[in-house]
């Protein structure tokens, strides 16, 4: 008997996946397998999914554990170990969006703080050459930072309200963006200033709707030339890098959530600074924690 009617018949009496939650599976089976082998362009065909998460669950778990020893065995400047490239990023935003659109929403009310902590590397800080650990606290509510008091920065309240007012068009959330966060670099060409509107936003979405952020990864598949690639950030965690061209700067998102997690900014030449080579991490930051707290001062 082969495995796939091996697999069908365990699961004869369970119900139909969702796509989010093959979504899911798909992601966990790409990281496994890109882990196994040597860097190339992924390509799995969904009618694999179903049976590669009943089995890439269980393995990913073990694997994980036995690489970054658990959450505990979390060391912040651990990384970054290993980079594997794999290719076009559009399949998997797109899957990242349907996980998060099936999650739950991230809320907040007026009074309340945004408590984050931050771990940080630079290796052209000579006077903290190691990993600094930060804790931050902003105002959910701010009017100070609302309504262009701030420049292009934005308060917690309205980055929830912009992602709740997305449409359900790439091409017209690609537009938000661009409004949003303007352009400030006369040389940045519109699709450099979508890609970085873009991920700002996922950076500073403490709270959000999930379709409303979910719109966002589904701009970000659209924007040419998008690629990724599976590293370790400032912690030590497996993660997945998005970039565009050789900028150098990349935003990491948690193979796991499929949220924000931290950014890294890459060396994209030889003699970007002495001793560095072209590929070598420059700044590489990673979020430890997040919550929404009662006052300035709060821990979760």
């Amino acid at each position: 008997m082969d495995e796939m009617t091996t697999v069908r018949e365990l699961r004869a009496g369970a119900p139909e996946a969702t796509r989010a939650q093959l979504a899911v599976g798909r992601q966990r089976l790409l990281r496994e397998q890109a882990r196994r082998t040597r860097p190339y362009r992924v390509r799995v065909s969904r009618r694999y999914a179903v049976a590669g998460a009943v089995a890439a669950i269980t393995v990913v778990a073990v694997i994980g554990t036995q690489v970054l020893g658990g959450t505990e065995g979390v060391q912040p400047g651990a990384g970054p170990g290993y980079t594997l490239e794999l290719g076009s990023a559009k399949a998997l935003l797109n899957d990242a969006a349907d996980v998060i659109a099936a999650g739950p929403a991230v809320t907040a009310h007026d009074g309340q703080w945004i408590y984050t902590k931050t771990v940080e590397t630079n290796v052209t800080d000579d006077e903290k050459p190691g990993p600094q650990t930060s804790e931050n606290w902003t105002k959910y509510a701010d009017p100070k930072m609302e309504d262009g008091r701030a420049g292009d920065d934005h308060s917690p309240r309205e980055e929830y309200e912009f992602l709740k007012s997305l449409p359900d068009d790439p091409a017209k959330v690609r537009a938000k963006a661009r409004a949003f966060f303007y352009a400030t670099d006369a040389s940045e060409t519109r699709t450099e200033h979508e890609y970085r509107a873009l991920t700002a936003v996922l950076s500073r979405a403490y709270v959000y709707d999930p379709e409303g952020l979910a719109e966002i990864y589904r701009a970000l598949a659209t924007i040419p030339g998008i690629r990724a690639k599976q590293v370790q950030d400032a912690a030590g965690r497996d993660a997945v890098a998005l970039y565009l061209g050789s900028s150098g700067n990349e935003t990491l998102i948690d193979p796991s959530t499929c949220l924000y997690s931290g950014i890294r900014f890459v060396a994209g030449s030889a003699g970007y600074e002495p001793d560095l080579k072209k590929g070598d991490v420059i700044i590489n930051g990673a979020r430890l924690s997040l919550a929404v707290v009662d006052k300035e001062g709060d821990r979760p």
